[in-house]
């Protein structure tokens, strides 16, 4: 059977995978109503937090400062749900029925759509970043930000992984986004989205190693001060290993049909 299993015994041809991403990123970008729609979520948080936390008098905590990189990495972070929707329309639709006749395996395919939906949350990333940059005057390290935009690139992967993963274990489109923003959101608020120093002690201990604090970690001060953390190799390979660990848990769950 051609599904996702068969990816370890298919030899990896990248042609077909690339041109596979290549129109779906084409569909995606031409399709602005749907694009746009993403981007409502993390826009409408980004302006509430900037109307509500901007500091009256000096040494107020800037609370939009604090939240700009988190609600940046979200967006890439939605990427997720929209995968897990197009899988689960594409199952019900009986695409996965029409592609499994092509020469290229289903595995390969379904490669090519986490890599154009990263590449399009990548967009949709720098959107929400320049419109904080630019619209709300938020401070921003623009050389540090160019490096943001490749370390979402790279981290949004995780949470295609996760999408897929939940897309394997639901069947209906609307049950899937429910589902993934009720996995995603305590991720986001415990990983980024609340300062630290108020969470409970037991969550501050276990926060570092959610994949949402993992890629805050990496973008928050290299949009503050254009530089990595002190040790970026431990969040980057935390990364690696959700992406690997969802990914697998996919293969094994994936279905067709």
């Amino acid at each position: 059977m051609n599904t996702l299993i068969s990816i370890p015994h298919a030899r990896l041809s990248l042609r077909p995978i690339i041109q596979f991403a290549s129109a779906l990123i084409r569909a995606s970008l031409n399709d602005l109503r749907t694009f746009t729609i993403t981007l409502l979520t993390p826009l409408f948080m980004l302006v509430l937090f900037w109307v509500m936390g901007r500091p009256e008098e000096p040494g107020d905590v800037d609370l939009v400062a604090f939240i700009f990189p988190a609600i940046v990495g979200l967006t890439v972070m939605l990427g997720g749900q929209t995968a897990a929707m197009r899988i689960v329309n594409w199952r019900a639709q009986g695409v996965f029925q029409r592609l499994a006749v092509t020469p290229t395996p289903l595995g390969h395919l379904v490669i090519g759509l986490g890599l154009a939906q990263a590449l399009v949350s990548a967009a949709q990333a720098a959107t929400v970043l320049l419109f904080g940059w630019l619209v709300l005057r938020i401070d921003v390290n623009g050389p540090g930000a160019a490096t943001a935009m490749l370390v979402l690139t790279f981290g949004v992967l995780a949470f295609i992984a996760l999408g897929l993963f939940i897309a394997c274990l639901v069947s209906k489109p609307d049950v899937v986004s429910a589902a993934f923003i009720f996995t995603l959101l305590p991720m986001f608020f415990l990983g980024g989205g609340f300062p630290p120093h108020i969470l409970p002690p037991f969550l501050q201990t276990i926060s570092p190693y959610l994949p949402t604090a993992m890629l805050n970690a990496l973008i928050s001060p290299l949009l503050a001060n254009g530089s990595l953390p002190a040790e970026p190799w431990w969040p980057m390979l935390g990364l690696a290993a959700y992406t690997v660990g969802f990914s697998a848990l996919a293969a094994w769950k994936f279905k067709w049909e």
